[in-house]
């Protein structure tokens, strides 16, 4: 099992939200040098945490083709490995799969299923598809940015003024964000007094 850290699990989080964030980016809301982030990078790629870096199609180019979901039975599954249209092959039993395949009419599916020889216990086309991000399941032993408490389930994540934030619950998220916004507001009240001291003295000298 590899061994992670509080660093690495930001890591994980910033670059699935976007990977295209580059090494300096991430090295300022990390608050690390960017020779950290570049070996923890390459450490997660080698370990196999991060095995590629992705990028989110449009819905409509995705709906381009018609998507259909098999149950079949096969005693050669190793051909449906030779059909780009299947996108997707589910083994739950020895001999039954759930395959997904992508297609343009009802023709080209006949031929995948004639060439690939397999037996359709039931088809269904897909009227919709609606992709969901999954909560990254991983134990790794880091402390909430406002309680200070070991995180042991999900963590909520907070990005604010270019930092990633991880917090235990939502009463300690909704309080860390009460405190940043009193903060904010004592910062643009001292301003306000600066601006107006400065306006009077100008005033003055006129």
């Amino acid at each position: 099992m590899v061994k992670l850290d509080e660093i690495d699990l930001k890591l994980i989080y910033l670059l699935r939200d976007n990977s295209r964030l580059s090494i300096s980016e991430l090295a300022e809301i990390l608050g690390v040098s960017r020779p950290t982030v570049r070996a923890r990078i390459e450490k997660l790629e080698k370990e196999g945490i991060i095995r590629g870096y992705t990028i989110k199609i449009s819905p409509e180019l995705e709906r381009a083709e018609n998507i259909v979901i098999m149950i079949i039975k096969t005693e050669t599954p190793e051909k449906l490995e030779e059909f780009d249209e299947i996108i997707e092959i589910n083994k739950f039993t020895s001999k039954k799969y759930i395959i997904k395949i992508a297609v343009e009419n009802m023709e080209q599916l006949r031929q995948v299923v004639e060439k690939a020889g397999f037996e359709v216990i039931e088809i269904m086309p897909v009227l919709e598809m609606r992709e969901r991000e999954r909560p990254i399941k991983i134990r790794v032993p880091f402390k909430c940015d406002y309680c200070g408490k070991d995180i042991v389930e999900e963590p909520i994540v907070y990005k604010y003024r270019n930092k990633v934030y991880f917090f235990c619950c939502e009463t300690c998220f909704r309080e860390f964000k009460k405190a940043r916004e009193n903060l904010e507001k004592v910062r643009l009240s001292k301003e306000q007094k600066i601006k107006n001291t400065h306006s009077n003295q100008n005033h003055t000298h006129g």
